[in-house]
């Protein structure tokens, strides 16, 4: 692994630096606020910003309204981006989406959607979990049934990310009740949009509002919506969710770094008790654990972005990052909010109150990191049985 960027990569990661510093992300109006995730909030308009300098399809065939460079550049993009706070959260499932209209999708398929969407005009959800069926996608009941030229789906979907504010959904179905789980599901790319479909918000413990639930009753979709070969879509989505884990999760310690410079900048003022936070033994030492961890997941970051650079898969690499970095903001978030204290909770009109209305958000919010996208015990499954060669327990 070369752990130098390329002249090419560090001219992105500035002029990008100095996109941020012209048009600051935090005037952009966001649909849903930052999550915590690394990668900033949802906003439409900011999405389309980034569509119209070409940065929401860079590594893409220029034929599809990409820019035809590499994934390193991606990343190194939104790297910088996600440490400005940027709201990329609009185009990360439609990176998903795209990935697999690219390797799987026919040529109308890629014609119809990809240019559209590298200039933002198409956002995504992903349908795939269910009430019954969340780590274990076996378990999917929705069903599709052929009728002429045309399926049939009916079914509910839990959890889809924006799917309120989005114009497409991958939907994962069962086409084949009678065939092993494994074989007899495919995937739709549905109109939000189209009869039958219902949308529901779901409002969480920490008051964000982007979480949803989609009923789709009778809703006709022709076969060319079919993405990839019928009863084979589970390959298909297991490779989303390795891209999900991993972009949604990479941008982690940029945008956490963020967050312990704003702490540490506290900590270098605040007193507390009539003692000085920064002479805190204790204090420090945490502090510093948590800049030691962000560095390792910078660099297990890196390795990843590396390795799919060469087109090689990260089918377990993905499930390191997405632990490590779900379980590393947790503490980050636990931390944050102990040292802000009382005084700060209780004084509104505390030059920190906007730090602290923050971190609380994300202890409250980052509960539930561990869980979305695949478990941290089903994460680690995945290490033991791919990564390190373990049997089934």
């Amino acid at each position: 692994m070369d752990f130098r960027f390329s002249e090419q990569e560090e001219k992105l990661r500035e002029e990008v630096r100095q996109f941020c510093q012209k048009e600051p992300p935090h005037t952009f109006p966001c649909e849903i606020e930052d999550e915590g995730y690394g990668f900033g909030g949802w906003s439409g308009a900011f999405t389309r910003r980034l569509g119209e300098k070409g940065w929401l399809a860079i590594a893409w065939p220029k034929e599809y309204g990409g820019l035809g460079r590499s994934i390193m550049e991606r990343f190194v993009a939104a790297e910088e981006l996600a440490y400005h706070r940027a709201p990329q959260y609009g185009h990360l499932f439609g990176d998903a989406v795209g990935a697999g209209i690219l390797r799987y999708g026919t040529e109308d398929q890629k014609q119809a959607f990809l240019p559209k969407m590298a200039k933002g005009e198409i956002l995504w959800a992903t349908g795939l979990s269910e009430p019954g069926a969340g780590s274990d996608l076996l378990n999917t009941a929705t069903r599709a049934v052929k009728d002429g030229d045309d399926y049939i789906l009916n079914g509910q979907k839990i959890w889809p990310t924006g799917a309120h504010l989005s114009e497409w959904c991958l939907v994962l179905a069962r086409t084949d009740p009678q065939a092993p789980k494994s074989r007899g599901l495919s995937t739709f790319l549905v109109d939000i949009r189209s009869r039958g479909v219902t949308v529901n918000p779901i409002i969480d413990m920490a008051g964000a509002k982007s979480f949803n639930e989609i009923f789709l009753e009778d809703v006709r979709i022709h076969k060319r919506y079919l993405l990839g070969q019928e009863n084979r879509g589970l390959p298909l989505v297991f490779e989303c969710l390795e891209g999900d884990r991993f972009w949604g999760r990479c941008l982690r310690h940029a945008g956490s770094r963020r967050d312990l410079e704003e702490l540490v900048e506290y900590v270098n003022e605040a007193s507390y008790d009539g003692r000085r936070l920064k002479d805190n033994e204790v204090l420090r030492d945490t502090l510093a654990e948590i800049a030691v961890g962000l560095e390792v997941s910078r660099m297990i970051n890196y390795k990843s972005a590396w390795l799919l650079n060469k087109g090689a898969s990260i089918s377990w690499e993905s499930s390191v990052v997405k632990t490590f970095a779900d379980e590393l903001g947790q503490r980050l978030a636990n931390v944050g909010l102990q040292i802000l204290g009382p005084e700060v909770q209780l004084r509104d009109n505390s030059k920190w109150a906007s730090l602290r209305k923050r971190f609380t958000f994300l202890y409250n919010f980052n509960r539930g990191l561990s869980l979305a996208g695949g478990t941290s015990e089903i994460q680690r499954n995945t290490i033991a049985l791919r990564g390190l060669s373990l049997p089934r327990s």
